[in-house]
């Protein structure tokens, strides 16, 4: 567009990461409700199992897609504020606030070992994402199945926090770049928990 700031490769590198987090935040959102509405319901005690279980491996490969992004966003946003020093602050603040998942990364790329320890339990995966407590021996309502703010992103920092910084650094690139057009005025923002300011769903330049 004309009246667009050029805007250099890696904001849109980085916006596109900060954005695939907020997608996978939103869709790990769906995926619990789906689970605990699965829970709700269940009947068949064998489709139960088998169910749960695609629907567990599905929320693992969320998450995994969801560090992911993030990690990649941390790469750019260091590029990002080498490009452009009015990035630094807000680029420092994301860099530093997602450092904890870089102890994640070999643990989530080869689970073996916690598989091994654990039995490959989805109790235990439960557990360890905080939606049970910490040492319940099992879940004893549908409702602990929610997925929401306190979910812990490979058991180290939770969902809730981690999409408010994604957000607000898309944000702030968006103020200065314009780097979204408006495509339907009913449509919001990716914004997938609640209480989370809402928006136009926009796309990129």
């Amino acid at each position: 567009m004309p009246h667009s700031v050029r805007a250099p490769l890696s904001v849109y590198m980085l916006a596109d990461h900060l954005d695939g987090t907020l997608a996978a935040g939103e869709d790990l959102v769906a995926r619990g409700h789906d689970w605990r509405a699965l829970a709700e319901t269940m009947s068949d005690p064998a489709d139960f199992i088998a169910r749960q279980r695609r629907i567990a491996e599905e929320v693992r490969g969320l998450e995994l897609i969801l560090i992911a992004h993030v990690l990649k966003a941390r790469d750019h946003a260091r590029a990002l504020a080498a490009a452009d020093g009015r990035f630094r602050a807000v680029a420092g603040l994301f860099v530093s606030g997602t450092s904890i998942l870089l102890d994640a990364v070999e643990e989530c790329g080869d689970a073996r070992g916690e598989d091994f320890e654990t039995g490959d339990d989805i109790i235990s995966y439960v557990r360890s994402r905080g939606l049970i407590a910490p040492d319940a021996p099992t879940i004893s309502k549908a409702a602990e199945l929610t997925i929401d703010d306190s979910f812990l992103v490979a058991k180290r920092i939770a969902l809730g926090p981690l999409l408010d910084m994604a957000a607000a650094f898309l944000d702030a690139l968006d103020v200065q770049y314009e780097l979204f057009i408006e495509e339907e005025p009913a449509k919001t923002a990716r914004r997938p928990l609640s209480g989370r300011d809402e928006g136009k769903r926009a796309s990129l330049n």
